[in-house]
C-alpha cells in the first residue's frame, strides 16, 4: 500500500498535473499540521521556500478542485485547509467558538451509520466531515467567571 505522499503524487499525475517542488512543499506542510491551516499560515510558512502568495492560492485551489484538500471552518468565519482521506487519516473536528481551538476527533464511529443513511440514494461515499462546535473547558471557565452575579 502506498503511503500518503506517494498516493498524492500518483493522484496528481493521474489527473494530468506535474508533481512540482512547490506542490510538494504545500502538501508536506498540510500533512505535517495536526489541524487545518488558514491560508495566511500556509503563505507565511512557505515563504522561506521562495513560493509567493499567488502560487500558494493557486495550489490550494487546484488541490481543492481535484479532491486533495478541503476548506474547514475553524471559528469566527475563518477557513483553514486540510488534507482529506485518503491523503490523511480520517478524523473529525471539535471546534471551540470562544478561542478557535480545533481538536481532532480520531475515533470515528459514524462509518457504518453514514453508509446506511446514503444507501437509498446510491452514492459511493468518498469521505465525510463532521465539525462539532462548542466551548472548550478554558472558555467555559472564562464564561462562568464573567457571568453576572445574581443575588
Amino acid at each position: 500500500m502506498a503511503n500518503h505522499e506517494e498516493l498524492f503524487q500518483e493522484t496528481l499525475r493521474e489527473r494530468g498535473f506535474r508533481v512540482t517542488p512547490d506542490r510538494l512543499h504545500v502538501y508536506r506542510l498540510l500533512e505535517s499540521s495536526p489541524f487545518p491551516l488558514p491560508i495566511s499560515t500556509v503563505v507565511e510558512e512557505i515563504q522561506s521556500t521562495g513560493i509567493n502568495q499567488t502560487t500558494v492560492y493557486r495550489i490550494l485551489e487546484l488541490f481543492t478542485a481535484i479532491g486533495i484538500v478541503h476548506p474547514v471552518l475553524i471559528g469566527h468565519g475563518s477557513v483553514g485547509y486540510e488534507l482529506i482521506p485518503p491523503f490523511r487519516h480520517h478524523h473529525h473536528h471539535l471546534v471551540c467558538v470562544g478561542c478557535n481551538q480545533v481538536v481532532d476527533l480520531n475515533n470515528c464511529r459514524l462509518e457504518q451509520r453514514v453508509d446506511e443513511i446514503v444507501e437509498p440514494y446510491g452514492y459511493k461515499i468518498l469521505y465525510h466531515d463532521l465539525e462539532i462546535h462548542g466551548l472548550c473547558p478554558d472558555c467555559q471557565a472564562k464564561e462562568k467567571d464573567n457571568a453576572p452575579n445574581e443575588n
